[in-house]
């Protein structure tokens, strides 16, 4: 990370601006910023999908990013002043019972007809978005163990693995159905990524409980899916990169920590 060679840890500047970004950082998180990633790249899946639809073979294609950043400025809107003040989006933050499981799910699915929705075709094709909920309702199982940080050791940590194996298991099986529906949709982009992203769980379920296999089946397969839906829609790396670098930027000078990041943790209680 650039920033930290420019403000390395003990210098004079950061401790500078460490009180500024820890009150920038406060209001972040109680604004849920970062679960921005996974309703935006909803809503761009919905687009992908319908791009699809059209043409099978399109990709880099800067049509319509006017209207597709205000759908996610519109969907942005409604997650701070709607969803997160009834908690009715809260992936990632707490561990979630079954039926907010099905609410996420409801959400997750109208943000992908949303995202699918066009001037010219108002109707969205609930078909196509079919093995992207599934893959999205396997991303949210792993999220069901909210990881802890450690302000003093500088690392994450998770201390109950209950129901591990039921919830990785079923993970792992949604994701091989996003894949198995992607290429009977004849749809590149799901099949693909969610290929990519089935050792994650996977990983996850044989090997011992370590904290390592929990960062990467929750960090990656997010980052898989969003980098995949940038071959077709290109525009989407401005936002995704500009919120990425944003909190992460805010995350090092709060804690000292490159957080979010492709790296993981090494050291565990």
């Amino acid at each position: 990370m650039i920033i930290a060679r420019i403000f390395p840890k003990k210098s004079n500047y950061f401790q500078k601006l460490q009180p500024i970004f820890v009150d920038i950082g406060k209001t972040m998180d109680s604004k849920g910023w970062i679960r921005l990633f996974s309703l935006w790249s909803l809503i761009v899946a919905g687009i992908v999908a319908g791009l699809g639809t059209e043409d099978r073979y399109v990709y880099w294609n800067w049509i319509g990013w006017e209207l597709g950043l205000l759908k996610l400025i519109f969907a942005s809107i409604i997650y701070f002043y709607l969803l997160k003040p009834n908690n009715l989006w809260s992936v990632g933050s707490k561990y979630l019972e079954l039926k907010e499981i099905i609410t996420h799910g409801i959400i997750a699915y109208i943000l992908l007809a949303y995202g699918n929705m066009r001037l010219d075709y108002f109707f969205p094709n609930l078909i196509a978005l079919l093995p992207y909920l599934t893959a999205f309702l396997s991303c949210l199982l792993v999220f069901q163990f909210p990881l802890i940080f450690n302000e003093d050791k500088g690392t994450w940590n998770h201390f109950e693995w209950k129901n591990k194996n039921q919830y990785f298991f079923i993970s792992l099986i949604l994701m091989l159905m996003s894949v198995a529906l992607g290429i009977y949709l004849d749809d590149p982009i799901i099949s693909t990524a969610g290929s990519v992203s089935v050792p994650f769980p996977l990983i996850t379920l044989i090997w011992p409980n370590h904290v390592r296999h929990l960062q990467r089946a929750r960090f990656f397969p997010l980052f898989t899916f969003a980098m995949f839906l940038c071959v077709r829609t290109p525009w989407f790396l401005f936002p995704l990169c500009s919120l990425f670098f944003i909190i992460r930027t805010v995350n090092y000078f709060r804690f000292g920590i490159v957080y979010p990041s492709f790296g993981v943790d090494f050291l565990e209680d």
